[in-house]
């Protein structure tokens, strides 16, 4: 297979994987459209407020799993870093605007850690660990969590994995979440921005 087929396939498997949305399946299953209720946002956080706190932990996992599958997935295919950050790309664009489910899912934050993961394991559990902190001295804010941990992304895998290409990847990446991200970017600064609540609805984040 050509160097362009290579790329493409892994596009479309990493696309394909990401459309595996676990927050709209489990809402299903307990009779409701989760992009309809709470946030609607169709990830983690609006399942935990909307459904309960273990419902969000699958959506969670399962989020990682798929992320991760893809980008070894592309790594493996292209036998090159290169095919990773292709599915990486992908899996989250899949995630976030999912084909099977009208292009409107999740945010991408649980899909780009399991995408981390796969691509350096260091940089995305530093990352994960700087969210933690956020989320607790943010008064369980998981958007400042996020947003935090997606800045310092960069500069860890740039400590922990110095190649320049993955690092500028890295930063562009940031700012697609960061566009995810703007109506949270602005409650956050008006001081508007919810802490996590389980087991409800809540309109005012995801």
């Amino acid at each position: 297979m050509n160097g362009s087929l290579t790329y493409i396939l892994i596009a479309l498997i990493a696309y394909a994987l990401g459309n595996i949305n676990p927050a709209i399946i489990i809402g299903k299953l307990h009779g409701i459209d989760i992009r309809k209720e709470g946030s609607g946002n169709a990830g983690m956080t609006n399942t935990i407020r909307v459904i309960g706190l273990w419902a969000g932990i699958v959506v969670f996992v399962v989020d990682i799993l798929k992320a991760f599958i893809a980008v070894k997935t592309g790594i493996y295919i292209a036998h090159s870093y290169s095919g990773g950050l292709v599915a990486f790309a992908f899996v989250v664009i899949g995630h976030c605007y999912p084909a099977l489910y009208k292009f409107k899912g999740g945010k991408g934050v649980a899909a780009s850690l399991g995408a981390a993961l796969a691509l350096n394991w260091q940089s995305a559990l530093a990352a994960a660990a700087i969210a933690g902190i956020l989320f607790l001295v943010s008064g369980k804010r998981m958007s400042v969590a996020s947003l935090g941990a997606a800045v310092s992304y960069p500069f860890l895998l740039w400590h922990f994995m110095p190649d320049r290409y993955c690092v500028i990847f890295a930063v562009f990446m940031v700012l697609f979440l960061m566009m995810q991200h703007i109506a949270n970017i602005r409650r956050i600064a008006k001081g508007e921005e919810e802490a996590l609540t389980v087991g409800h609805a809540d309109s005012k984040d995801s």
